[in-house]
């Protein structure tokens, strides 16, 4: 996790003590092995293998709060919640995120 953080961090700013929790996608097998935030409302979620990040993008994409744009890569998650918690836009480039770390950008629930 840590060095996914690390990652992450280099191309978002992550905050060192950001306010908040990270949400949850709960499902059985698709509860993240860990959590962390990032920004108040950008959080990172490592899983334990594929087949549980499938499951928890598929909860992901069911949810009825809106529009979450998200980054993943083979057992990570990186979740942009600014939209469904403010209501306004998020600033947070995850599509560069994205690109730089040769993973998958796309937005569900919208």
């Amino acid at each position: 996790m840590d060095q996914l953080v690390s990652a992450v961090d280099e191309h978002l700013g992550c905050d060192t003590d950001p306010a908040g929790d990270p949400v949850t996608p709960m499902d059985g097998d698709s509860v993240p092995t860990d959590q962390v935030l990032c920004l108040p409302h950008v959080q990172i979620d490592l899983y334990k293998d594929q087949a549980a990040l499938d499951k928890a993008l598929t909860l992901w994409s069911d949810t009825q709060q809106g529009p979450v744009p998200l980054v993943h890569g083979g057992n990570w998650m990186v979740v942009d919640l600014t939209g469904v918690a403010t209501g306004e836009p998020s600033a947070v480039d995850l599509e560069g995120l994205a690109s730089e770390m040769d993973a998958e950008y796309e937005i569900v629930a919208s």
